[in-house]
């Protein structure tokens, strides 16, 4: 066996099944080629570069990010976050957000007209809001497509996340 082979047949295994779920009626695998020719591109530049800078994000900064496409109900696609790092660094690439969503459901907070400037950019975003607390996650800087720097949520919103946190992830029972 000629070394990498192994790797090959593997990866060409991994190609053939990402076919076969690419042309499967799931609404949710319709882009997968698109998304795997990126996320190659993410990873082939990663690959290229020893150590490199990154934008540093403020703590309730508004970002468009690409989440790709994910495992079972993981957020997937695009979507608005809210930056919850205290402490960004340009050395850093990883940063922590709570994902947003138009679509109501369980455990999601309503922002509603608080983030009003933000979507009437452009029409096509409902105006109703909803932070995804149950689904915060780490990502890496690489998967932000829009840095909008003039979209930062108020104090208010910020209180309103951190609680809803706390009261989502931890034993601690607030008092008002």
């Amino acid at each position: 066996m000629v070394i990498g082979t192994e790797y090959k047949d593997k990866i060409d295994i991994a190609c053939n099944n990402y076919k076969k779920i690419r042309d499967s009626k799931h609404r949710k695998f319709k882009k997968l080629d698109a998304w795997l020719e990126k996320e190659s591109e993410i990873f082939k530049a990663e690959a290229n570069n020893k150590q490199k800078l990154f934008k540093r994000y403020k703590r309730g900064q508004i970002i468009k990010i690409d989440f790709g496409i994910n495992i079972g109900s993981e957020l997937s696609h695009t979507h608005f976050g809210i930056v919850i790092n205290k402490d960004d660094t340009v050395k850093n690439d990883n940063i922590t957000v709570v994902p947003i969503s138009s679509k109501k459901g369980y455990k999601r907070l309503p922002l509603n007209k608080i983030l009003l400037n933000m979507y009437s950019i452009n029409s096509k975003y409902n105006l109703n809001c909803y932070a995804l607390i149950t689904q915060i996650t780490t990502i890496s800087k690489t998967r932000i497509l829009e840095n909008n720097k003039k979209y930062v949520c108020e104090n208010e919103i910020l209180e309103l996340i951190d609680k809803a946190i706390i009261e989502n992830f931890t034993n601690h029972k607030l008092t008002i």
